[in-house]
């Protein structure tokens, strides 16, 4: 055996075909020495197996035939003695039909802009992590169920260009983006997939390359500094990852090897024709090696503080089937990924998107749970834009897509997200859902946006809502930035940094979050006035919050706010646009529920939060 073959001992080969794998990238791919460049490729079922390298500058083509390895006849392995850095590749292989296919590698760490496809020999990174950098990355989500989450969801390309129209590199994309969350108040960054993909309209979601950051923004070093200046601001950086499908390009995954290798076998199960994508088959050990290894690597070698897996559903229940059929292959793929990743990364955030109603996917794998730290509140989502979208002399008739969601709240760990699926294919900015005029807009927008921050549950914005952008987003420009030098729009961006500042101060509105103790309804169902009432708490008692809010186009005067104390409430936050600083005394009341209650004005469209006033009152007053 030679040196290249002992790489892949009889052990790792063990590992690799069993689907335990979770550093598959250090031994498959391209990877170079002082003097030489290895390839490695696992592809069964075919006869013959070259890499072409092509030169950077010149472009001149060169064929190398690769060898099976001896303990494997499905790895391919070659050694060229000279340093291949910067050199486009791609495997050619002739299957058992005959049929002669060129395909980019699954392992890149690197390839061509679109509309190119090939790979390329990625250089060896000369980025090094300081200590306060690997520092602050394990002390950063400590825990993050009693803190404040409030992330802030965006897609590189569209979120600034550069003067040119053209995307911001990673370099120009700290400068300008890590100063903005720290001034609207953000606690974490989210930014759709940056896995290689081929075609912009995807927004990340049709992954070619589960190894190489997207060249549309600049080299891997270019993205390390970005991470490491997002952690010396100590904001923390979630990547959206895809473990469920992948894009159909010929010169990637699909058809590897000329059969169905990456995808399932199953024609029922093999595409995905909401997304014209194929779902991997997880069954496979090498699939589920790669898939786990892919993990790995970002959190390895770029250290992310989290991830968001998109459209779990492909994974936890059987493909395009009409009823909900539980995945188990699927959902115990997700459990040993969840496992691995947390004994190796005890501080990286695990997020679920789309799990549907699959049962305790926030639970330990210990408990029968999925290993998921927070799932996505889909539920919360619908039935909350659903109400706001209604109009308001209709909203009484659906008063329960506002509270239904306390019904099920602590059956899981859930994140609100106000996201990117919301504000796409017609749907309409948030700004632009909502009834009424542009005045009545604004400010149900600032309701909405409170009432957000006031449920339990961490948070999701998707970018350019947190100043009420105007037109839905649009994947090939730039936010509407011009729209600040409106007075509405500048207005909504200050409410919202106030917004974010409130809740990262008052812990009554994070504490306890997952504990049923952190809230107690006041009032659910008044849906004749459109008025929900609720209590927050935190850990102490004097953290308590009183929260109402008026859903209705009609300003309630003499307004009955029942409270637990026969004391002085004053107001610590609204949405109002002109907000009054006041103080009210509680009385008796002879109501069903507290003993308590203040007569309070309540305008319209208006969320209002209250706290006992304690001696030298309170410090976040609005």
């Amino acid at each position: 055996m030679n040196d290249l073959q002992s790489h892949l001992t009889p052990d790792k080969l063990e590992a690799f075909h069993a689907g335990l794998m979770k550093d598959a990238y250090l031994y498959f791919g391209a990877h170079t020495a002082t003097n030489e460049t290895t390839f490695t490729l696992w592809v069964p079922g075919v006869t013959k197996v070259a890499v072409a390298c092509t030169h950077p500058e010149s472009l001149v083509e060169e064929f190398f035939q690769m060898e099976q390895h001896v303990l494997d006849e499905t790895i391919w392995q070659v050694r060229i003695p000279r340093r291949l850095t910067g050199y486009a590749y791609e495997y050619i292989f002739e299957t058992l039909t005959g049929e002669v296919v060129r395909k980019s590698d699954p392992y890149a760490q690197m390839s061509e802009m679109r509309p190119e496809t090939k790979s390329i020999v990625a250089a060896s990174s000369k980025h090094t992590w300081s200590k306060t950098v690997l520092h602050q990355k394990k002390v950063l989500n400590n825990k993050h169920g009693e803190k404040p989450i409030a992330i802030y969801e965006l897609h590189i390309g569209t979120w600034k260009r550069n003067a040119q129209g053209g995307f911001l590199n990673y370099r120009e994309l700290a400068d300008e983006l890590i100063p903005y969350v720290l001034e609207m108040g953000f606690t974490h960054i989210e930014i759709l997939p940056i896995t290689e993909h081929p075609l912009d309209e995807s927004w990340g979601y049709q992954t070619t390359g589960y190894f190489a950051p997207t060249s549309r923004y600049g080299t891997a070093d270019d993205l390390k500094y970005f991470i490491a200046k997002c952690a010396e601001k100590k904001v923390g950086l979630i990547l959206d990852w895809v473990p469920g499908h992948f894009c159909v390009d010929e010169h990637a995954l699909a058809n590897f090897n000329g059969g169905y290798l990456y995808e399932y076998e199953q024609e029922d199960r093999r595409a995905n024709p909401d997304w014209g994508t194929l779902n991997f088959d997880i069954r496979k050990g090498e699939v589920a090696s790669f898939l786990l290894s892919s993990s790995h690597y970002w959190l390895s070698e770029f250290k992310f503080d989290g991830f968001r897996m998109d459209a779990l559903i492909c994974l936890l229940f059987v493909p395009n089937r009409e009823e909900a059929i539980p995945n188990e292959e699927g959902a115990a793929f997700l459990k040993k990924l969840t496992n691995s990743l947390k004994e190796h990364h005890p501080e990286v955030l695990l997020i679920a998107e789309d799990a549907w109603n699959y049962p305790k996917v926030t639970h330990d794998t210990a408990e029968g749970g999925v290993g998921f730290h927070y799932k996505w509140n889909f539920g919360w989502m619908r039935d909350t834009l659903d109400y706001m979208e209604t109009q308001p002399s209709k909203r009484s008739e659906v008063h329960k897509k506002m509270n239904f969601s306390l019904v099920y709240q602590y059956e899981e760990r859930y994140l609100l997200a106000l996201s990117h699926d919301e504000v796409v294919n017609g749907q309409g900015s948030l700004l632009n859902k909502l009834p009424g005029t542009l005045s009545d807009r604004f400010a149900q927008l600032r309701l909405l946006l409170s009432f957000w921050i006031a449920h339990p549950g961490k948070k999701l914005l998707f970018m350019g809502q947190e100043f009420g952008h105007f037109e839905e987003w649009n994947f090939t420009s730039e936010l509407d930035w011009h729209s600040l030098g409106t007075e509405e729009h500048e207005k909504m961006a200050n409410f919202t940094k106030e917004l974010l500042s409130f809740y990262k101060t008052e812990k009554a509105f994070f504490e306890l979050d997952d504990h049923p103790d952190g809230f107690t309804w006041i009032d659910a169902d008044n849906h004749q006035q459109s008025v929900a009432a609720f209590i927050r708490r935190g850990h102490l008692p004097r953290d308590e919050c009183i929260v109402v809010c008026n859903f209705s186009d009609q300003h309630y005067t003499d307004f009955e706010l029942e409270v637990p104390e026969n004391n002085t409430y004053e107001k610590i936050f609204t949405s109002e646009s002109k907000p009054s600083e006041i103080a009210v005394g509680a009385t008796n009341h002879a109501g069903e529920g507290l003993m308590y209650a203040i007569s309070i004005d309540l305008p319209a469209f208006t969320l209002i939060i209250w706290k006992l006033k304690r001696m030298g009152g309170n410090q976040h007053e609005r």
